[in-house]
């Protein structure tokens, strides 16, 4: 598989996303087919949804400060809360996040857009709540739209879990780490697609953001 990657991408230079996206997608249906009640629709799109996010964090840390050894404090803006908690910014880290063309926000855009969406999550607002609830109890808890639950699994255990099994893929499909947010995301304009009979494109695309702008600020060294 890797070598299939490393050959086709001179002339596609998204192929490992594209690959990796695929199997991503079908290991999301088959751990969350375990469950007996079949797969969730809102945990199909939540779950990559908030690797996404976390993979924003993590691709930062492993190609600035692990690949390119910049010190931590030129790379993020930790801000220390009262529950001890290290939650971090990133200029890089947004760009992957919130303003690349392929990154996880303009890829779940671009998906409820061309799915018919007529609005779209308001990123600016997202993006104060999630500030705003940095060290409460209310932080990295998805606003879930009217209907939609997650089930029993907080969101930090649903990453967590989700990282373990996922990463050994990223490694296999993705030549740099930049990479791995869009990974995630094109799966889950997948899950968007396979979910629309029961979750609309902007709900979907609401949905996938709640779960994964918090996760891009998931307390430092907490997987």
């Amino acid at each position: 598989m890797a070598r299939q990657i490393r050959e086709q991408r001179a002339e596609d230079s998204l192929i490992g996303i594209k690959i990796g996206a695929e199997l991503c997608y079908n290991k999301l249906i088959q751990l969350l087919g375990q469950d007996r009640h079949g797969v969730r629709a809102e945990l199909l799109i939540a779950l990559p949804s908030m690797l996404a996010g976390f993979a924003c964090q993590a691709a930062t840390w492993e190609s600035l400060v692990v690949g390119q050894g910049y010190p931590v404090e030129s790379v993020f803006i930790v801000a220390d809360t009262q529950d001890g908690g290290q939650y971090p910014f990133s200029d890089p880290m947004n760009h992957l996040l919130l303003e690349d063309q392929y990154s996880v926000w303009g890829l779940i855009a671009a998906a409820a857009k061309a799915k018919g969406a007529e609005s779209l999550p308001d990123m600016e607002e997202l993006v104060t709540h999630v500030v705003r609830s940095i060290g409460t109890p209310a932080f990295g808890q998805p606003r879930l739209p009217s209907g939609l639950s997650l089930g029993g699994e907080t969101p930090l255990e649903l990453v967590r879990t989700g990282w373990e099994n996922f990463l050994p893929l990223l490694g296999l499909s993705c030549v740099i780490p930049e990479e791995w947010p869009a990974l995630f995301a094109v799966a889950v304009q997948k899950a968007m697609e396979a979910a629309r009979q029961l979750i609309d494109p902007a709900t979907a695309a609401t949905l996938a953001m709640e779960c994964a702008l918090p996760m891009a600020h998931l307390p430092m060294r907490r997987l």
